[in-house]
């Protein structure tokens, strides 16, 4: 029988090499790949954009919070007046 070791720091390094390098998998070119693991469909992990020559995501112009928005329009104050307050 192997007996723990009592320095805390020891144990949780035992722990770490046992579990190895983890689920998740970097790949060379940046991609993230997380290896299956349990009841995990792989099915179900998005492998890449649907659409790559689509670009990043922009919300439709009629969804853009004119409360929180840099581009929203001037006429619209933002908050009271130094005065109102």
């Amino acid at each position: 029988m192997n007996p723990e070791p009592s320095d805390p720091v020891e144990r949780a390094d035992e722990r770490r090499q046992a579990q190895g390098h983890g689920d998740v998998e970097e790949k060379p070119d940046g991609t993230i790949k997380q290896r299956p693991h349990g009841n995990m469909d792989e099915t179900l992990v998005p492998q890449a954009k649907d659409h790559p020559d689509e670009g990043p995501f922009v919300p439709e112009h009629d969804l853009i919070d004119s409360d929180s928005s840099p581009d929203a329009s001037s006429d619209h104050p933002r908050s009271k007046p130094d005065s109102a307050a």
